[in-house]
């Protein structure tokens, strides 16, 4: 295993001055780059504290990192001091490879403002998992392995595809152009996501979810405790099938849809809709105390996310 602590490297260190509400400002920030080697097998570990991660790919065999940190304060000095107290860690254990930013003296408190943002570049046959706290995440056109936990951390994904297991709480996640099997866990977050296919397990609690699958969604279940469901049929899903259960909450069809009535009481009502042609997916959604929309895209469907 090779340690790197990397607190006292300093690849760019500079100082400037900037006007904010009226108040003079101190800018101090710190740039570290790194470059690792990728090998098939390689995998990229990220735990942000209060950090932005930005994960992109390109078609070179190595992973390269590049983390600034930034301190802001009216006084140069504390804005300094500030800055020397956060760490970044870099570890290599085989294939794996950790990076995580920490405070070295937690019980010093900071009186600036700090930032941190990771920009990595890899291939994108490299999975990756981030570990995100009041933070966020960004990542796109990764093709095999992503995992993420976040808490109070937004998450956007876009173009990606492969084995998908994000977990929030208290971040929205937002998504675009998501094939394959994904696992989706929250609690206390939005989830909007627009032209999705594979297979969908969503499980979430205190939040809105809005869903727009294309016509390769082969099965989407959803799971949600005092959240209100949107799905948008594409065009052509005449051959979604869809089995949906209520416990007090309302639906709403589109007119003319044609259903199969199940189950009605004064609490529960579960109906199915069945294709008038060869099935193509399924969805499956389990509401208690929430209600369930479903209604076709439109070309304006887009900007409602």
């Amino acid at each position: 295993m090779r340690l790197l602590s990397l607190l006292f490297l300093v690849l760019a260190c500079t100082c400037v001055r900037a006007q904010t509400n009226n108040a003079l400002r101190e800018v101090v920030t710190k740039t570290i780059e790194d470059t690792y080697p990728y090998r098939p097998g390689s995998e990229l570990a990220v735990e942000g504290e209060k950090a932005e991660i930005f994960v992109e790919t390109w078609d070179k065999q190595k992973i390269s990192v590049k983390v600034i940190f930034t301190a802001r304060h009216p006084q140069l000095e504390q804005a300094e001091e500030d800055l020397q107290n956060l760490a970044y860690i870099s570890e290599v254990a085989g294939q794996k490879i950790f990076l995580k930013n920490k405070l070295k003296n937690k019980e010093l408190r900071a009186r600036s403002e700090l930032t941190v943002h990771y920009y990595i570049t890899l291939p994108e046959e490299c999975p990756v998992y981030l570990k995100s706290h009041f933070g966020g995440a960004t990542i796109s056109n990764l093709r095999n392995q992503l995992r993420i936990n976040g808490e109070f951390s937004a998450i956007n994904i876009d173009n990606v595809q492969g084995i998908l297991d994000i977990r929030s709480r208290f971040g929205d996640i937002t998504g675009e152009r998501i094939d394959g099997n994904v696992v989706i866990n929250s609690r206390r977050s939005d989830i909007n996501l627009y032209d999705i296919a594979g297979t969908f397990n969503i499980t979430a609690q205190y939040g809105e979810l809005k869903l727009s699958p294309n016509l390769r969604l082969r099965d989407l279940q959803i799971n949600a405790d005092k959240s209100d469901v949107y799905i948008y049929e594409p065009l052509g899903a005449e051959g979604m099938a869809y089995d949906l259960s209520l416990n007090n909450g309302e639906v709403k069809l589109p007119e003319g849809r044609s259903v199969v009535e199940l189950e009605r009481t004064t609490e529960v009502r579960r109906f199915a809709i069945r294709p008038d042609k060869e099935r193509m997916g399924t969805i499956t959604a389990s509401i208690s105390f929430g209600d369930l929309y479903l209604a076709k895209q439109t070309k304006e469907l887009k900007s409602r996310f």
